[in-house]
């Protein structure tokens, strides 16, 4: 088992390190960014700098990729489905998420259907 971090034990730690973090010029507010992940989560947990830097560089990223993408368009302004349009990629994830739990159940159904075809047909061919 690997060593653990030791844990911020004052308030001081956290906002020193919250200092810290918003002089590394990250894209965005890194406070904001921890608000959200802590906001979504069901459970407490502590989130080490890294996972901070990372989901805030990361964030980052796709916001310049939706930017080039919306750069592309022949229009000077840029509406709402310019945006759509550039974001969808980033957007559709659940959805195909969503789309395969759903084939990969249809499977399952299939298969088993499958196997109790099979075995009927095995136990008929032992009564000839």
């Amino acid at each position: 088992m690997g060593e653990q971090e030791p844990v911020a034990t004052s308030e001081t730690d956290e906002v020193k390190e919250e200092e810290e973090l918003e002089k590394l010029e990250l894209p965005f507010p890194n406070a904001r960014v921890v608000r959200i992940l802590k906001k979504n989560f069901q459970k407490e947990h502590q989130i080490r700098r890294d996972v901070k830097i990372s989901a805030n560089e990361l964030l980052g990223r796709i916001l310049n990729d939706v930017a080039k993408a919306m750069d592309n368009e022949e229009f000077y302004t840029l509406s709402i489905e310019h945006f759509n349009k550039a974001s969808k990629k980033y957007r559709s994830v659940d959805l195909q998420a969503k789309r395969f739990a759903r084939i990969k159940q249809l499977l399952m159904k299939q298969r088993a259907e499958l196997e109790e075809v099979i075995m009927e047909m095995e136990h008929s061919e032992e009564e000839f």
